[in-house]
């Protein structure tokens, strides 16, 4: 079972005007801890193109793209399929039949050529749809506010099932806190407790990103890579042009998590109530702006074995 890390260097978009981020909120499996609503697609799309200016167009990090002609496509918790429709645009050689899954399809477009389903995908995909062993690649982004720990695996095996054997998985998630170099300025220090209350304190992971690859060969995949991207915000962004409003998206993000704070206590070492909470991300905008914040964004990718006994 083959295990490869790929290292990207930074990408300079100095072609791109348009100012954006990169947050939580593609995917909307199970208790979703971010907005989920019609209003939010403006946001997605402007998180989908900042994370296109991060990876220089990359969508599909396995080799299935190299001499491809015709490829079925699954994105699930693909919101209003964003990342399904640019599919053609950067892959403009390959014929796609497209497919999405959403928790709920509030977010989806009235008219579509896309196939686009409300489904949970912590449940397996009905019969009816006969979907088993179908697709040549499915993909997953920032479900770390979506799926609790104890959900990745049974997700896993439910898109085993319907990836045809020799197709490809691609998890994309992000490494928001670095255990080996601990935050030192105080407002990305305090960030780094609230994005941990925010997930353990729901059943939910912050450090996900870290374990896919294990993950994914508990699930039987195979051939696992990772691809890293350095993912810049602020200070750290990729051109001059997304510096500030960058800061300003990522931060925003976050301003609707002050309803699940707790009447006692708080959010520990962070808040204590949501006006202490919202003071807090003005200082955050204000330091990544000055200082930057750079997670890496990690594109994990594996094989469903040709042979089941792999």
């Amino acid at each position: 079972m083959a295990s490869e890390t790929l290292t990207y260097p930074p990408y300079e978009n100095t072609a791109s005007k348009t100012i954006l981020k990169s947050n939580a909120f593609r995917g909307t499996e199970g208790v979703y801890m971010l907005p989920h609503h019609a209003k939010e697609i403006d946001r997605l799309t402007k998180q989908h193109l900042f994370m296109r200016s991060t990876t220089e167009n990359l969508q599909l990090a396995s080799p299935i793209t190299s001499g491809a002609k015709e490829l079925r496509v699954l994105d699930c918790g693909c919101a209003d399929g964003t990342w399904l429709k640019d599919l053609g645009i950067l892959y403009p050689q390959i014929k796609f039949d497209r497919h999405g899954v959403d928790i709920g399809s509030d977010l989806f477009p009235q008219h579509s050529n896309i196939d686009l389903r409300p489904h949970n995908i912590t449940t397996p995909f009905p019969a009816s749809w006969e979907w088993n062993d179908s697709f040549d690649v499915i993909h997953q982004r920032l479900l770390v506010w979506g799926l609790k720990l104890s959900q990745w695996s049974q997700v896993l095996r439910n898109l085993y099932t319907i990836l045809k054997p020799g197709g490809y998985i691609q998890l994309v998630e992000i490494e928001f806190i670095d255990p080996a170099n601990p935050a030192t300025l105080p407002q990305l220090h305090k960030q780094a407790l609230m994005q941990k209350w925010s997930t353990a304190s729901f059943g939910m992971d912050i450090d996900i990103a870290y374990k896919l690859g294990n993950l994914l060969k508990e699930a039987n995949f195979t051939n696992v890579t990772k691809v890293q991207f350095a993912h810049g915000y602020g200070a750290k962004a990729r051109s001059a042009a997304q510096r500030d409003v960058s800061a300003e998206l990522w931060v925003e993000c976050f301003r609707s998590l002050d309803t699940k704070i707790p009447a006692e206590g708080g959010i520990p070492g962070v808040a204590k109530d949501a006006k202490e909470f919202h003071e807090f991300l003005d200082s955050l905008e204000t330091e990544i702006k000055t200082f930057g914040y750079e997670p890496k964004l990690n594109f994990v990718y594996a094989q469903k074995p040709v042979s089941p006994d792999i």
